[in-house]
């Protein structure tokens, strides 16, 4: 089954295969972890004439962050990330190991807790799910689980990386497997994307 709706855009960036997801209510929209999908992602706004903001990262990997800051700089919107998060986006980021020099203005991110984080006319269920990395989050907006890098189509997200825990990921597999419908629409932040009833059919991790 194909995601058809209006108000979700899926660019995919071609450096790292990336997915990233920008939701729109009304004139409205936010972006979910940016990657170095700006001019893509600029185009769209201004063709749209829609108005964003805020950015959201489900983790602080550089990969997902990207171009984010550059991106929020110029509509003037602040990064938002889950305060478990802090450590790897102001200390590793992941930019190391991909060879990237990164660009972080800490001025601009809003560090959040709790379920729920509200964006304007947006409202996000947010989970924590340890393992990736200690602050990486699932966030659910009506029928859509963007999912980072926790659980992919047919795997999940490497634990061998800084701050990665493999016995925090499994916990975080068990949780996530009670905490959706099988009609949600699990959108990872890397591969294709699929109901959740599919997803826990092709992902052995799942079952």
């Amino acid at each position: 089954m194909k995601l058809t709706n209006d108000d979700l855009v899926i660019f995919i960036d071609r450096k790292f295969y990336n997915n990233t997801y920008l939701l729109i209510n009304g004139n409205t929209c936010v972006v979910i972890d940016p990657s170095f999908n700006e001019d893509k992602i600029n185009d769209y706004l201004s063709k749209k004439s829609l108005t964003l903001v805020g950015i959201i990262l489900t983790h602080g990997h550089y990969d997902h962050i990207g171009n984010g800051f550059t991106l929020a700089k110029q509509h003037q919107v602040k990064i938002y990330a889950h305060v478990e998060e802090k450590t790897v986006i102001e200390e590793h980021h992941f930019a190391s190991e991909l060879g990237c020099v990164p660009n972080i203005d800490i001025a601009l991110i809003k560090y959040f807790s709790g379920k729920t984080l509200v964006i304007g006319e947006f409202t996000f269920n947010v989970l924590l799910f340890k393992g990736h990395t200690p602050g990486g989050i699932c966030l659910k907006y009506h029928d859509y689980v963007f999912s980072g890098d926790t659980i992919f189509y047919n795997s999940i997200g490497r634990t061998d990386l800084l701050l990665g825990n493999m016995n925090d990921m499994n916990e975080s597999i068990k949780k996530f497997k009670h905490s959706y419908d099988d009609n949600d629409w699990i959108l990872p932040g890397h591969g294709t994307y699929g109901q959740f009833k599919d997803v826990k059919l092709s992902n052995p991790f799942l079952k």
